[in-house]
């Protein structure tokens, strides 16, 4: 079975992504960045709707890259333990030196936070912007990380498609390779044959308007697509259509 991991940014997402037969949810606040660290209160409340898929909690205290000052990480690791105790089932993180390795020591550290509440830790796409990636697949599983959110240190998918199938023929039996980065219901089906992933991550997004959001010369807008983003249900009901009847060979 192929599972299938929504991007969250709301209560809504997360209630959509449930009723239409998501696996997992990665829950975030402003995904236009990347994805931001979620508030507690909307966790709280996606639980108190009845959510039980598991979530995965985005730890990410702001935009641009993942070299993270000890103020930053400071930080997160708190945010990290309050998002455990509220019930995440697992964390999100990625922490890169300033040469574009992976910062070992906070990784480690992350992992075994998870560890001590039963919870999964999940690499996010960082990975692709650290050097030496078998290296670092191998050091993750060491360290008993759970996942990887990869596009295979491209700028999509398709892009890193055959990395990504290198990575999960050699080591999808030790660690979870978790593929994402511009998948749609129209791609699907190609990058499951050309990868051999058995996970799938994506926003299958649509942009809402807020009649709010534009007054004369006043603008809140970060994009000409729409004013914010949900969940497109029927994009997600061709995603998991697709999925369902996707055989793994």
């Amino acid at each position: 079975m192929i599972r299938v991991e929504v991007c969250a940014n709301s209560v809504k997402d997360c209630l959509i992504a449930q009723s239409l037969g998501a696996h997992r949810i990665e829950l975030v606040s402003a995904s236009y960045l990347g994805g931001l660290t979620p508030n507690l209160s909307v966790l709280d409340i996606i639980l108190e709707k009845g959510v039980v898929i598991p979530i995965m909690a985005m730890v990410r205290p702001r935009g641009g890259g993942f070299c993270y000052s000890n103020l930053e990480k400071e930080q997160m690791f708190r945010e990290a333990k309050e998002l455990l105790k509220h019930g995440a089932n697992g964390l999100v993180f990625g922490f890169l030196t300033e040469n574009n390795e992976i910062d070992w020591p906070a990784t480690e550290q992350m992992i075994e936070l998870c560890n001590r509440y039963d919870a999964e830790s999940v690499f996010h796409r960082a990975f692709d912007c650290a050097s030496n990636p078998e290296y670092n697949i191998q050091r993750l599983i060491g360290l008993g990380c759970t996942r990887i959110l990869t596009s295979g240190l491209a700028s999509n998918v398709k892009r890193g498609a055959k990395l990504i199938k290198l990575f999960q023929e050699k080591y999808g039996q030790y660690i979870e390779i978790l593929a994402g980065a511009g998948i749609t219901s129209h791609n699907v089906e190609k990058i499951l044959g050309k990868t051999g992933v058995e996970q799938i991550h994506g926003t299958f997004k649509k942009y809402m308007k807020d009649s709010t959001t534009n007054r004369d010369e006043v603008s809140f807008a970060y994009t000409d697509k729409g004013d914010y983003e949900e969940v497109d249900s029927e994009e997600l009901m061709k995603v998991l259509a697709s999925t369902r009847n996707y055989e793994i060979s």
